[in-house]
């Protein structure tokens, strides 16, 4: 195995710079993992609930279980800084979320929905890199370049709106929701485990390299104008500045994952077939994915901390724009405009962390913040389902995570800008993880 894999590096390496496989692995991992857990799951609500009677509240409960992977997450975080950890996550973790997708074509409960679907697959896709691996692996990768190597890793997500739902709608609409999971389940697995398992390294340094491929000597704990030294997790945690971004992080998410799990749900609930939710969706990925590209590079020209403002309030004001809207065509150029915004918020959010924290303990610091957003993002489509049960209507849901878009941007202003870390007393964490 050594041998394949020094092979590998320095094939990967012969014509570009390595780092950008690690990107390539970040946006099919992420594609993947935001097209079956986000963007696909909305073509399912009415299908699956007319066949086996599972009710939008029900439904929307699904991401509860996928808490039950909260107490490994700081464990995966910790297993990222180390050599080999992420391409072992990332592989095993797609595995077992591919099988899990298969399987759910077979379920005929509720409760065998949520055993399968919302725990075995949220283990599996806890462990498939898309929030945890991957951006900590490019931060590792990248420093100067970071905002363009995060846009196109992030650009994965709304991949999965572009790629994943589509086949999810059509597979739906002509071989029925079983196939449809089974298609999906595959994919999963042909997608990551070859990639993952192939072309993952956790730094440059390990295979002889440097971020961004220059040439100058350097180490890991060096910096330069384009980064501040690495925070280990004890002093990022005790730091403001730590729980402002986290709370930031939390609010746009809350805002993102309810569009995501209803939007399908309530083009449909305003009188439009699957095929004009469909259109109006993909029109939505795939603005959120062009977008990454220019948000990317703006998070390398300009202060981060203004660059999200200017992502999230403009998200939270576009999401308003859904609620009185019931033209096709109007809702189209909703979801470019309501993409474009909601797009930038993933990349900016991975920039910000090593921005702020450095990179070289970033796993282990993403290993206690994925468990804080698993929660929000299991939240956040529950309420909303519950406000639609209450008036069949998403009107209230979608005013509400309008406005935490909005809170969050507004929070961006109370933030410093990023220091060294200070020395704390008796800071022996994190040995031999070099």
């Amino acid at each position: 195995m050594y041998r394949v894999d020094t092979w590998l590096e320095k094939l990967g390496n012969r014509w570009f710079f390595y780092g950008w496989l690690i990107v390539f692995s970040s946006f099919t991992s992420s594609m993947i993992n935001a097209g079956t857990g986000s963007y696909a799951l909305g073509f399912f609500i009415i299908p699956m609930g007319e066949d086996i009677g599972i009710t939008r509240t029900q439904f929307s409960v699904i991401p509860l279980f996928k808490l039950a992977t909260i107490p490994i997450l700081p464990l995966l975080g910790l297993l990222v800084d180390r050599r080999h950890g992420g391409r072992i996550i990332v592989s095993i973790g797609s595995l077992i979320g591919g099988a899990a997708l298969a399987l759910t074509s077979q379920v005929d409960k509720v409760w065998h929905f949520y055993m399968l679907y919302g725990v075995i697959y949220g283990f599996g896709t806890a462990a498939m890199g898309s929030q945890l691996v991957g951006p900590s692996l490019m931060a590792k990768w990248f420093v100067k370049m970071r905002g363009r190597a995060m846009a196109i890793g992030t650009m994965g997500i709304s991949a999965g709106g572009v790629i994943v739902a589509p086949v999810a709608g059509l597979t739906i609409s002509t071989l029925g929701w079983r196939s449809s999971w089974i298609a999906l389940g595959m994919m999963a697995i042909i997608a990551i485990v070859p990639i993952s398992s192939l072309f993952l390294r956790r730094r440059p340094e390990d295979i002889g390299l440097l971020p961004d491929g220059d040439t100058a000597k350097s180490d890991v704990n060096s910096t330069n104008e384009n980064e501040v030294k690495s925070w280990t997790l004890k002093q990022a945690i005790v730091n403001s500045q730590f729980w402002i971004l986290l709370l930031i992080q939390c609010l746009g998410l809350s805002g993102l994952v309810v569009v995501l799990f209803h939007e399908v749900a309530y083009i449909q609930d305003k009188g439009l077939n699957i095929e004009s939710a469909t259109l109006i969706a993909t029109s939505l990925a795939t603005s959120a994915m062009i977008s990454k590209i220019p948000f990317g590079y703006l998070a390398e020209k300009m202060d981060i901390r203004r660059i999200l403002g200017i992502c999230l309030i403009p998200a939270g004001l576009s999401t308003y724009m859904i609620i009185p809207i019931d033209s096709v065509w109007i809702l189209v150029i909703w979801g470019v405009i309501h993409g474009f915004f909601m797009g930038g918020f993933p990349t900016l959010t991975n920039v910000a962390l090593p921005e702020y924290f450095g990179r070289q303990y970033l796993g282990s610091i993403r290993g206690v913040i994925a468990p804080i957003t698993m929660v929000v993002s299991a939240l956040s489509p529950l309420i909303a389902g519950i406000l639609w049960e209450e008036s069949y209507s998403y009107s209230v849901a979608f005013f509400l995570f309008g406005s935490a878009w909005i809170t969050g941007g507004l929070l961006t202003f109370i933030l410093r800008k990023p220091k060294d870390p200070p020395v704390l007393e008796n800071n022996l964490e994190h040995k031999g993880q070099n």
